[in-house]
């Protein structure tokens, strides 16, 4: 009999973290959540693991672990690029922490026995993690290094999704289920499990002419991009589409490319990526950002829900001026500034609310799976059982109600902090 225990992203979107007990403890993920009011993080394990397991580098699922390591000495298991990135994410989320004058949760030894105890294992590579459990990555098609986990057990064998992309992305190739040859249970993410995305050709048609036609009329097109995925992403797309215009790329998404850069066998198209990264300026100093704004330019930059991060360093003069844009490209969490400027058309600079004169529009680049591609890999596997994670309270549940009527499996919507039995 498999237990899993929900530690976290369970009718909630964040802190995943999915304890399976099949005799062997296996821990899937120890994300945190990020709020507009700060970080909320999983419930507390509170028993002897034999494993940890992470699918991807983003915060919502490995922004926690190292404060596994306070009173755990487990292996974890991970791709070489996600070891990579978690690290200066957690990094940074200290410094972040020591600036606000907050908790991290984790202190820079705790990330150093993470990276001790931290296997790096590569997509296909069979490994056993005990005598009875082995594990299998595959390419999830997220951002670099994301992995489905095959995870075998005694006589069962459990899919983890983490997030995942199901079709062809500029960077990625579509995620690996054609490599799983068997699944009798299913957890899978479920953040867009009610609605498909746009076509994606369609929206880079349509981003970057908006982009040329901010140029053209002598403003700037300041695009605040998740550090991880997304701002590479951006910067590709603006390569293919010969966008005519200085490009200038700042904050943490520079380390980020590094990483990018020194794992190809992890994209699509790795030379294409390594020529648009060249081509770019790599903001250095506040010389550069001055020098950014002297002349109409595309400023690719961080934060991308707008919480923080180098797009404060334009936006005091770029708010004002109806020749600019503001485009996001990401998801905007509820009462974030990004989402609230998106609503409200206003902006919190300095302690001063703000009207933006210059325009704001989004775009869906999603790097998650869309409710038809859900589905078509749900049909791939067949499980014996689906079990929703990852997802809004309402979404998860259309999904699932969805799930036994399409597909006639059984899908599970698990709650906080509850144990099911398979």
């Amino acid at each position: 009999m498999v237990k899993i225990t929900f530690k976290g992203a369970s009718q909630e979107v964040g802190r995943s973290a999915f304890l399976v007990d099949d005799g062997d403890k296996i821990l899937l993920d120890y994300g945190v959540k990020l709020t507009p009011h700060g970080l909320e993080y999983p419930l507390p394990i509170d028993t002897n693991l034999n494993a940890a397991i992470i699918s991807h580098a983003h915060l919502d699922h490995t922004g926690n672990l190292p404060h596994l390591f306070r009173e755990t000495d487990c292996l974890v298991y991970m791709t070489p690029p996600t070891l990579g990135i978690a690290k200066i994410l957690w990094f940074d989320t200290l410094k972040i922490a020591g600036l606000e004058g907050m908790d991290a949760n984790f202190t820079r030894d705790e990330i150093g026995n993470t990276e001790k105890f931290t296997f790096p294992i590569r997509y296909g590579k069979h490994m056993d993690i005990t005598d009875r459990t082995s594990m299998v990555f595959h390419d999830a098609g997220h951002i670099v290094g994301s992995a489905l986990t095959e995870l075998r057990m005694r006589d069962k064998t459990l899919v983890y999704t983490g997030d995942f992309r199901y079709a062809e992305t500029r960077l990625h190739n579509p995620a690996q289920f054609e490599k799983i040859k068997e699944c009798d249970y299913l957890i899978t993410e479920s953040t867009y499990g009610d609605r498909d995305h746009p076509d994606r050709k369609e929206t880079e048609k349509k981003f970057v002419e908006s982009v040329q036609e901010t140029i053209d009329r002598g403003g700037h097109a300041l695009l605040p991009s998740f550090a991880v995925g997304r701002s590479q992403e951006i910067i590709d797309v603006l390569n293919e589409y010969h966008i005519e215009a200085p490009i200038y790329y700042d904050g943490m998404g520079q380390r980020v490319a590094r990483i990018y850069l020194e794992n190809p066998s992890y994209l699509k198209n790795p030379k294409f990526l390594a020529k648009a990264l060249q081509k770019v300026n790599w903001v250095k100093n506040v010389k550069m950002r001055k020098h950014a704004l002297k002349e109409p330019s595309i400023i690719v930059c961080t934060s991308g829900m707008m919480q923080g991060g180098s797009v404060y360093a334009y936006l005091p003069e770029i708010y004002n001026d109806a020749s600019s844009k503001i485009m996001l490209t990401g998801y905007q969490v509820d009462e974030t500034p990004g989402r609230i400027l998106l609503e409200t058309g206003k902006l919190n600079l300095e302690g001063l609310n703000v009207t933006v004169k210059a325009g704001v529009e989004r775009y869906d680049f999603s790097a998650h799976a869309g409710k038809d591609e859900l589905f078509r890999a749900i049909k791939k596997l067949n499980p014996e059982k689906v079990i929703c994670v990852h997802g809004d309270k309402e979404v998860t549940r259309k999904f699932a109600k969805s799930i036994k009527q399409d597909a006639g499996i059984e899908a599970i919507v698990p709650e906080l902090g509850k144990e099911i039995e398979l």
